[in-house]
């Protein structure tokens, strides 16, 4: 009879590896990454000046979960990455699976927020102004292969 020994370590969760980037790469890169897709996803809101309330003022994304931290404003009708240590107007703090079911349009910004898993901080009005907006984009945002490796991620987080 052969007997196994135990591995003297276990593979890494999902969620433990999605927090790498946070701890290793410089939280500039983060809002840099996450303004080239939305300002891909979002051309058409931003062209119709959708988004020109962020202008001159600063959003907060807070992913605590995974230690990612963007900063995002509106610069030249397209989004920018804020400096890193630049005052939020308005922060939305929650785990990854919140902002995953936001993105999925799998529940709306109003039962986060109320069910307390969203944080809105800063001005309310401006973020209301957000909470709008994500209420009126269209459900299909996501490209079919972002949108699938949204619903893995969900799936194992």
């Amino acid at each position: 009879m052969i007997t196994r020994l135990p591995l003297p370590f276990s593979p890494p969760r999902v969620g433990s590896l999605l927090t790498l980037p946070g701890r290793l790469l410089p939280s500039r890169l983060h809002s840099q990454g996450l303004t080239l897709l939305l300002n891909r996803l979002l051309s058409e809101p931003l062209a119709n000046g959708e988004l020109d309330f962020l202008l001159d003022r600063v959003l907060q994304i807070d992913v605590m979960d995974l230690a990612l931290d963007y900063r995002l404003t509106l610069r030249d009708g397209k989004l920018a990455a804020a400096p890193p240590h630049s005052t939020p107007d308005v922060r939305f703090g929650g785990k990854a699976r919140e902002f995953l079911l936001l993105a999925l349009n799998e529940e709306d910004p109003d039962t986060l927020f109320f069910q307390r898993h969203l944080q809105l901080e800063g001005d309310t009005e401006l973020g209301l102004e957000i909470k709008n907006l994500l209420y009126s984009l269209d459900e299909d945002l996501l490209p079919e292969p972002i949108h699938r490796i949204a619903c893995h991620l969900l799936r194992n987080l």
